[in-house]
């Protein structure tokens, strides 16, 4: 398992070794050994990524590109693409850490390569539920 992490951005300071732990951790959790591919941008990269890939007018806060999922030793589950940007203004709105929101999207990025989605409500309560585990064992 191979996890890369690219940093595009200069809004938040990212601890690569503490996001490595926590995606090595679920993906473990969930029986997967897959690479995964992990970039922290700008506002203005992931709403650009967010209209040319999604068709979808503006920013977000994260966004996951599932790539091949077929047995073997080399394939990639994924990339998750946070803004780090977004990730900063609502920390700062909720009154927590930073490293927390960023934590927050790497996981929720990370269950929709996994297969959860978060459309229908009972959809998004189970993606939640799943969120607070993966968060909680860090």
């Amino acid at each position: 398992m191979t996890i890369q992490i690219a940093n595009r951005q200069k809004h938040a300071a990212i601890d690569r070794k503490a996001l490595r732990a926590l995606c090595t951790r679920l993906l473990r959790r969930r029986g997967r050994d897959a690479d995964l591919s992990l970039a922290y941008v700008g506002d203005a990269e992931i709403r650009d990524l967010n209209e040319r890939f999604l068709d979808h007018k503006g920013a977000t806060d994260v966004l996951a590109f599932p790539m091949d999922d077929s047995p073997g030793p080399d394939r990639l589950l994924g990339e998750i693409v946070v803004s780090a940007e977004t990730a900063v203004a609502e920390a700062a709105r909720r009154g927590i850490p930073a490293d927390a929101e960023l934590a927050l999207y790497t996981v929720h990025g990370l269950l929709h390569l996994l297969g959860y989605d978060d459309q229908a409500p009972a959809d998004r309560r189970r993606m939640r539920r799943a969120e607070r585990a993966a968060l909680a064992e860090e």
